[in-house]
């Protein structure tokens, strides 16, 4: 009976003990995804391309695979234009190995979202240069349909 007057006590202790902070840090250093460091390393600088337009974009990641002789091309037809108010409307780039698809308003030129193409998440969040707290843009898996345990890319949406 003595035994159970005791052991809020020793609980206690033992908590206090347990949040000395006499841990140490398992980890030399935070990270480098998202921060200058990495982007020395990182195949596209996504961060940068997030809010601009389609045409900025162009000119950072050079010429889109899609061409004006393609069915789906480079830009909308004006019957393309007129069934999809130009919108939904992808570019399909290639940079030292990493595939960037960047989904625009052919109206506006405004580009909704930006899709690096892969399957390991730390790989793509590395070539990309992206961090998944950056305050200006949201990072989200692309779910493989075939298999939801499987990803295809990563997609990149501002905030703003």
């Amino acid at each position: 009976m003595r035994l159970f007057h005791y052991l809020p006590v020793v609980l206690l202790l033992s908590g206090v003990a347990a949040c000395s902070g006499s841990q140490s840090v398992s980890e030399s250093s935070n990270p480098a995804t998202g921060s200058a460091e990495a982007s020395r390393t990182a195949a596209v600088d996504v961060p940068s391309l997030v809010g601009r337009n389609i045409d900025q974009v162009r000119r950072s990641l050079g010429t889109p695979r899609e061409t004006k002789d393609q069915k789906i091309g480079l830009e909308p037809t004006a019957d393309q234009m007129k069934a999809t108010k130009g919108e939904d409307w992808i570019n399909t780039f290639e940079r030292n190995g990493t595939t960037v698809v960047a989904t625009f308003n052919a109206r506006t030129r405004k580009v909704r979202d930006l899709v690096v193409v892969g399957s390991d998440e730390d790989e793509l969040l590395r070539n990309g240069n992206l961090s998944l707290t950056a305050p200006g843009y949201m990072v989200l898996p692309v779910a493989n349909p075939q298999n939801n345990r499987e990803i295809v890319g990563m997609r990149v949406v501002s905030r703003k």
